[in-house]
């Protein structure tokens, strides 16, 4: 298993505050999350914030939380995989200067938005756009890579993965790629 370390660039921790509800059905603040954990990455790394195993998500009896506080499995923490299928995940994405995700594509809808730092978000035809702080991506299964634009600087984006059916694209059916460097 990949290293896991609480930060993984000079930027600040994000915070994780999970919602839920007491016996008395008022709102609380779930007080057992573990510290945000990154998955080291080469030039960065990945958090998942949270994930559930299907859309409509089932929160009855915290089963959801439980999963997720979980030490393996399809939605736990410590699960490195971009998206669930069936399912939904929160990523806090830290990149160092300079650095580049691989060319990829998984089996989803992500709503990313950068909030720290110039983050270059290129596709296989060659476009790419640069995100700024509060700039957003709506990804719809296509292949891309992610990279800071800055030599200098980290940048972070967060993503909101919802697993989505399979397509064709090109006369071929819609699986999850990680391309080599």
């Amino acid at each position: 298993m990949a290293e896991r370390v609480e930060a993984v660039t000079s930027l600040p921790p994000c915070k994780r505050h999970i919602v839920t509800h007491d016996a008395a059905g008022k709102s609380v603040y779930y007080a057992d999350s573990p510290p945000q954990q990154y998955l080291a990455l080469p030039g960065g790394g990945m958090a998942r914030s949270y994930s559930v195993a299907s859309v409509p998500a089932e929160v009855a009896g915290e089963e959801d939380v439980k999963a997720y506080l979980s030490s393996d499995g399809t939605t736990s923490w410590t699960n490195p995989s971009i998206a669930t299928p069936g399912g939904a995940n929160l990523l806090v994405v830290d990149m160092g200067p300079g650095a580049s995700s691989q060319m990829h594509q998984t089996v989803s809808v992500d709503f990313s938005i950068c909030v720290a730092g110039e983050i270059d978000h290129e596709l296989d035809s060659g476009e790419a756009v640069r995100l700024r702080p509060g700039d957003h991506i709506v990804q719809r299964g296509t292949m891309h890579r992610w990279r800071n634009a800055s030599e200098t600087e980290p940048a972070r984006f967060i993503a909101a993965i919802l697993s989505c059916e399979a397509f064709d694209i090109g006369g071929k059916r819609l699986e999850e790629v990680h391309l080599p460097d």
